[in-house]
Formats: structure tokens, C-alpha cells, sequence
């Protein structure tokens, strides 16, 4: 498997978990954007959009939890998945059965794990986007 820099989206309420994933996905090359709510996480991803996206997704993938202020992971990701039908999410969560039962969990352009993860699962999940990088057509 190459070793190709992927974009992520890191969507977590708790600061300290967050720069965690960050730092782990960082030394593995990736170029990672942070936010610590879903409602940021629409800002973050309509203000990418609007930079031309064609054919392909803003974010290879946003790793996100659910449980957050403002709005959580799942509404979120119905908004985005609205307009971007096959972005990949990959959500770590305390609440992993609301994911189960909200999405078609996949294992490619949905995934789910529960929380606590060790950093190997996630390191382990993360790279199997390198095979399965995000190249859909977006819907205008």
C-alpha cells in the first residue's frame, strides 16, 4: 500500500483527543484540519467546497465523533452527505449504535468505532483510505 498524504478532517469536542489524532496523523504525512463541533465542521467543509472540488471530495476523509455541542456527527454528516454523497466518514464514538443505525456503515465510505480506539485501529481504519480515496462526482 503507497504511502499517500491524505487531507482529513478531524471533528472533535475533546481538545485533548483531538490533538492526539492530529499528532498521530501528522507524523504519518497527512495534512489534517481540526474542529471541535459539527456546525464548524459545515463551515469548514462548505467553505472548501467552494474552492472547485471537481470530482472529487474536499476531505479524503472526516474522522469525527458524535456526541458535541452545536450540532453532533451525525447531523452533520447527513448535511454533507446531502451534497457530497460519497464522502468518506470514519466515526469514533462513544456512541457507535446511533451511528449503526442512522448509516449504511459500509467500511469504505462509512465506518464507526467505538470509543476508547487504540491508535493502531485508528492508524490501521485511516489507511485504508489510501485505496479508497474519495474521486465521486459531487451533486450541483
Amino acid at each position: 500500500m503507497s504511502n499517500r498524504s491524505l487531507k482529513i478532517l478531524v471533528v472533535e469536542d475533546s481538545k485533548a483527543l483531538a490533538s492526539t489524532y492530529k499528532q498521530v496523523l501528522e507524523v504519518e504525512s497527512h495534512k489534517v484540519t481540526v474542529t471541535y463541533d459539527g456546525k464548524t465542521e459545515l463551515e469548514i467543509y462548505e467553505k472548501e467546497l467552494k474552492k472547485g472540488f471537481v470530482g472529487k471530495t474536499p476531505f479524503d476523509i472526516i474522522i469525527s465523533d458524535n456526541s458535541m455541542n452545536e450540532m453532533n456527527g451525525r447531523e452533520a454528516a447527513k448535511v454533507i452527505r446531502s451534497f457530497v454523497p460519497h464522502q468518506k466518514f470514519f466515526f469514533v464514538t462513544g456512541e457507535k449504535q446511533l451511528i449503526l443505525d442512522e448509516f449504511d456503515v459500509d467500511g469504505k465510505t462509512m465506518d464507526v468505532e467505538e470509543k476508547p480506539i487504540s491508535m493502531r485501529l485508528f492508524l490501521k481504519k485511516n489507511k485504508s483510505s489510501y485505496s479508497i480515496r474519495a474521486d465521486y462526482h459531487i451533486k450541483t
